[in-house]
């Protein structure tokens, strides 16, 4: 409260409307840095495992269209998999100020969000929202490239994206995943090494992912890089049941000290473990780049090897 009050003494003299919205930014900063601080965890970890009073997370919320004439609003959490009960987000409506976040919330939308646990009762989990917004919440002023890529989805990268991958736009495109069935995890790990000048760590049963990286750049910007690989061994569209019991290998991999979180399959990777990734890598308080390399599309795991081959 001393910084809230110290920043609020500190506002120029403007209109009241317009102070009102600068005071709710203060409150913002202040809860995204204590979240940040207090390492709070995502709405899927918090669910999953009932321990946590806070949550901060970027979650895809149902419809809501009475928000447009009652005072109290229940909004749905859309998991990308299933949960043994239903959670839901109570609200006063008088409280959303945008003209803009009223929209999609009626509509139904990825929402971020910081909210406290208030109930559980027989029907659902219940959490009130301190805030709401998107998809981070505050302005993304560490972006590092060109605006247009400020939308819901602008933290999702492509591998030809990074310096280190950016010949694989020179391969030819190739929509047969057949090559990747006879790539194994350990031989797509010592590539990964080669090019990224690392040492192949040896698998063990606490890690919290397959690969890390210190030596991978974005834009000529060093980043850390935590990667979970998947071989052949299931040659199948990846579904969450391919990653653990609740996802927990993305869980895992959320807690790795890396800017950017990278799955990789040498099959197709379907919408619920690209919303799971995404759902953890984005958290207001740390929001994080993230990347799907898959086995069919032409910047996936064919181009990839195909470029490894090349080179």
């Amino acid at each position: 409260m001393d910084f809230i009050d110290t920043a609020i003494r500190n506002l120029p003299a403007i209109p009241e409307w317009q102070k009102e919205v600068r005071i709710d930014h203060i409150y913002t900063e202040a809860l995204l840095q204590a979240c940040s601080v207090w390492g709070i965890k995502s709405l899927g970890e918090v669910a999953a495992g009932r321990r946590g009073k806070l949550v901060c997370s970027t979650e895809q919320l149902g419809p809501a269209p009475n928000i447009y004439d009652d005072v109290r609003i229940v909004s749905a959490w859309i998991p990308p998999y299933s949960i043994d009960k239903p959670v839901q987000f109570h609200y006063s409506s008088k409280r959303v100020r945008s003209d803009t976040l009223r929209s999609n919330l009626a509509d139904g939308n990825k929402i971020a969000l910081i909210a406290e646990f208030h109930a559980e009762i027989e029907e659902a989990i219940i959490f009130h929202p301190l805030v709401m917004g998107f998809p981070w919440l505050e302005a993304a002023a560490q972006a590092d490239f060109d605006p247009m890529w400020l939308a819901f989805d602008f933290y999702e990268h492509y591998i030809e994206d990074f310096d280190e991958f950016s010949r694989v736009k020179d391969v030819g495109e190739s929509t047969d995943v057949s090559p990747m069935k006879a790539v194994s995890e350990h031989a797509f790990k010592i590539c990964l090494s080669k090019i990224l000048g690392d040492s192949p760590p040896r698998d063990w049963g606490g890690e919290q992912s397959d690969f890390f990286s210190a030596h991978l750049h974005l834009s000529g910007r060093r980043l850390k890089a935590a990667f979970i690989l998947k071989g052949p061994a299931r040659f199948e569209p990846m579904k969450l049941t391919h990653l653990g019991k609740n996802a927990n290998q993305i869980v895992r991999l959320a807690h790795e000290p890396a800017e950017i979180l990278f799955l990789q399959h040498s099959h197709d990777i379907l919408s619920d473990v690209r919303e799971t990734l995404r759902a953890f890598a984005v958290q207001p308080s740390r929001p994080r780049r993230y990347c799907l390399i898959d086995g069919v599309t032409p910047s996936g795991c064919c181009k990839l090897m195909a470029y490894i081959t090349k080179r």
